[in-house]
């Protein structure tokens, strides 16, 4: 056993030189082999975010950062084995810039892999430093509102909407805060017909109507709860009225023309169930002392019922409205003196008409197809002896005849001619006898009436 160890020992130690030599060729050929099989090489990865850390020291002095363009991002060239580098992504690379290492507006970029770390040789960012650019902190609130996008379905239209929240903090670099200038909310409401709930994302909008890039900015809240109410549309009637007199001569035909006659109108379910035409007051249309006819606008809008409104929002609410006004004509009519009353007949007196005419002629105004239908026996008219008497100067009554003028009352449509109609009185003391040219004498004593 013995000479056989020692004899391997021989062959093992025999040629010593030689076979080490050999070892040593072997592994050099091996990692030829390997290096042109699996070469270590470099290889670029591209558009790594960059996250910020410590960012609220800024904040603390009452300021705001924001990262260059070019620093949001970042590209690191990788050197490895191909192997490794084929496994990799750059997702699999964290890029950080630590605020406490700012200074004169940079801050190093250190990139680390998130795996196969080990195997990796080297990890170099294509930028050393990220640029950062510092200003003061501004802060401000907003009231949002909310827009409509798309129609709801044929028949109904968008009700009342309520958003959880209204207002909304903003806080970020003074010079973007400052381009904002409102907040709102998108809702879509395209072929709805029921009341829906949603969440929808707030956008900032600046001076000029673009969305502001938010991304700097902190904010209270992203996205606001909304409930739009869709309510069932109903077409309405309008109706119009006018008020005041026309000027002396004038007349309002009654013919009012509107350009808009209906609305379709959408709204809370019961209130449109009672709801059958809105009616604009006589106020709003005054034709006082026209000579022509009166022409007004009016926003309909503004007369609708509460939680009522217009079904279409594109649609003119803005009605024209002509109350015709035209010159009256004149016509003259006999008015027979059996419709002429007289009152107040001093005591012991008797009073009747005195000039022996049977009818007593009057001019009347008013439209032409009224005044086709007037006779002058539609007429009635007064005489008042107290006027009478103060017309004549008279301080005692005696027997004569006197002027009277007589006051007339017209039938709906007619007017006077503005012309005083005056007639002969006979006053006698006692009873009346004979009058020149008056008809038979009324004995009936005080306030006879004919």
């Amino acid at each position: 056993m013995k000479k056989r160890l020692t004899d391997i020992f021989r062959f093992l130690t025999k040629n010593i030189v030689v076979k080490l030599l050999s070892l040593f060729l072997a592994l050099l050929i091996w990692l030829v082999v390997v290096s042109i099989d699996n070469p270590v090489k470099d290889q670029t990865f591209t558009q790594i975010p960059v996250t910020v850390l410590n960012g609220q020291i800024f904040e603390q002095e009452g300021q705001a950062y924001e990262l260059s363009e070019n620093s949001q991002t970042v590209a690191v060239t990788v050197r490895a084995e191909r192997t490794v580098l084929s496994q990799l992504s750059r997702d699999d690379f964290t890029a950080t810039v630590d605020m406490n290492n700012y200074s004169n507006g940079r801050v190093p970029i250190n990139v680390k892999a998130n795996r196969l770390s080990d195997r990796i040789a080297s990890i170099t960012p294509r930028s050393s430093y990220a640029t950062v650019h510092v200003e003061e902190l501004g802060t401000k609130q907003f009231s949002i509102d909310y827009e409509i996008s798309g129609e709801p379905e044929t028949g109904y239209s968008v009700g009342d909407v309520v958003l959880a929240n209204n207002v909304v903090r903003v806080q970020g670099p003074e010079s973007v805060v400052n381009t904002i200038d409102r907040a709102v909310v998108v809702i879509s409401a395209q072929g709805m017909t029921r009341d829906m709930r949603t969440e929808a994302p707030i956008v900032f909008i600046d001076h000029n109507g673009d969305e502001v890039d938010t991304s700097a900015l902190e904010l209270s809240r992203t996205s606001v709860s909304a409930t739009v109410e869709i309510w069932k549309d109903k077409e309405v009637s309008i109706t119009y009225g006018y008020t005041g007199t026309p000027a002396e001569g004038f007349s309002a035909t009654g013919k009012v023309v509107a350009t808009i006659n209906s609305l379709l109108v959408g709204g809370d379910p019961e209130i449109l169930d009672e709801l059958t035409s809105i009616s604009i007051p006589a106020s709003e249309i005054d034709i006082t002392g026209a000579t022509e006819s009166v022409i007004k606008t009016i926003d309909l809008a503004a007369y609708l019922p509460s939680k009522v409104h217009v079904a279409n929002e594109s649609e003119d609410t803005v009605s024209t409205i002509t109350v015709e006004i035209v010159a009256m004509s004149l016509l003259n009519v006999e008015v027979p003196a059996a419709n002429i009353t007289i009152s107040n007949v001093p005591e012991g007196f008797t009073a009747v008409m005195g000039d022996g005419a049977t009818t007593v002629v009057t001019g009347v105004r008013g439209l032409p197809d009224v005044l086709a239908t007037v006779n002058g026996s539609m007429l009635t008219g007064h005489i008042d002896m107290n006027e009478v008497k103060a017309k004549n100067n008279i301080e005692e009554w005696t027997t004569g005849l006197y002027d009277a003028d007589v006051v007339f009352a017209y039938p709906e449509g007619v007017y006077g001619s503005g012309v005083v109609t005056t007639v002969k009185i006979f006053v006698q003391e006692g009873a009346l006898i004979s009058a020149p040219d008056s008809p038979a004498a009324d004995n009936s004593g005080t306030d006879n009436e004919r």
